[in-house]
């Protein structure tokens, strides 16, 4: 199995469809996910985003979840939902647009949204 450095996997070429394994720590155990490559890209942004590293990302994720579904497809639901979280977007002085960090993070958004009544 080919193991990807992330920060590669931004600029990497290959289809976003491509479906990639990779391993993550969780609870100490170590697990494989297969996921799409846009997927495994979005969320090395979150976890750089949040300042944690893979493993712990794919904990609090693992973690917020209700338990009956599949963990792959809670991990490919808070990459979407994180993506559709509302930015505010200024414009500098010098006429380039800056992202402002909004407060909860694009991820405490997307685990608010995944399960509403936690209160992450």
């Amino acid at each position: 199995m080919k193991t990807h450095n992330p920060e590669e996997m931004i600029n990497d070429p290959v289809n976003p469809l491509a479906r990639i394994k990779r391993n993550v720590i969780i609870n100490k155990k170590r697990t494989t996910l297969m996921l799409e490559q846009e997927i495994w890209t979005i969320l090395d942004e979150l976890a750089r985003e949040e300042g944690l590293t893979l493993d712990e990302l794919c904990h609090k994720i693992h973690y917020s979840r209700h338990g009956e579904e599949s963990i792959s497809s809670v991990f490919r639901v808070v990459a979407v939902l994180a993506c559709r979280v509302n930015t505010n977007i200024s414009t500098h002085d010098h006429g380039f647009n800056q992202t402002q960090m909004m407060f909860p993070s694009r991820l405490h958004q997307a685990l608010n949204r995944l399960n509403p009544s936690s209160g992450h």
